[in-house]
């Protein structure tokens, strides 16, 4: 039984080691550097922002290196608000969309109760729901932040829905979409946070191309 015991351990490390090595992270925070060129910090996101450039960007975003030490806010790198990025964690065959998202400044409002099907980010290359899934997420019209003094406003609901884009975007990873909202959006001060947990799979354009070859 000792024997049995043991095995039945190292099993369960070995499925707990899996697990860890099955989580991808994408973030924000995937890959921050510095420019040798122009000493700028350089945020390369693997979320894919470009559907809709001029409309969504995460809620919070990484300040500016500070050189300065008589700056009070040196080293500087802060976050602009309490909130994670948004970000997508691949764990296994699942996906996980989390952080939020507010409108850009000088995008059009978003009345409520109106469907849009507007893109809002891409998912990270080669990262494809199984199908159209529509996850549930608080929106707010107003600065959530607990330490901004100001009233957080009224709470709804909105409706967003990933899509593996198939025809006829033909795109190689998953988009997902704004399709409407229980509340207002405006431009700076409405955000939506992010929740909801999917099947989403890796698909791999390289081993489909050399197949195609043969």
């Amino acid at each position: 039984m000792p024997q049995i015991g043991g095995s039945l351990n190292q099993v369960d490390t070995r499925l707990e080691t899996l697990e860890q090595s099955a989580m991808k992270p994408t973030s924000g925070r995937a890959n921050v550097y510095l420019d040798p060129d122009t000493g700028q910090l350089v945020v390369e996101d693997q979320l894919d922002w470009s559907p809709a450039a001029n409309l969504w960007e995460s809620y919070t975003q990484l300040g500016p290196v500070i050189t300065d030490p008589a700056n009070p806010n040196y080293p500087g790198g802060l976050d602009s608000s309490v909130y994670g990025m948004a970000e997508a964690h691949l764990m296994g065959s699942m996906c996980l969309l989390t952080g939020m998202v507010r409108r850009k400044a000088g995008a059009p409002s978003l009345a409520a109760n109106t469907r849009y099907n507007q893109p809002m980010f891409g998912l990270p290359a080669d990262w494809r729901p199984m199908s159209n899934i529509i996850l549930p997420c608080l929106v707010g019209n107003a600065d959530p932040d607990p330490d901004a003094g100001s009233p957080a406003g009224t709470f709804g609901t909105a409706w967003i829905e990933i899509r593996p884009e198939n025809a006829p975007t033909m795109q190689p990873s998953g988009w997902v979409y704004f399709v409407m909202g229980t509340l207002a959006l405006s431009a700076s001060t409405g955000w939506i946070s992010l929740q909801g947990v999917f099947p989403c799979s890796r698909i791999s354009t390289k081993a489909s191309d050399s197949a195609s070859d043969d």
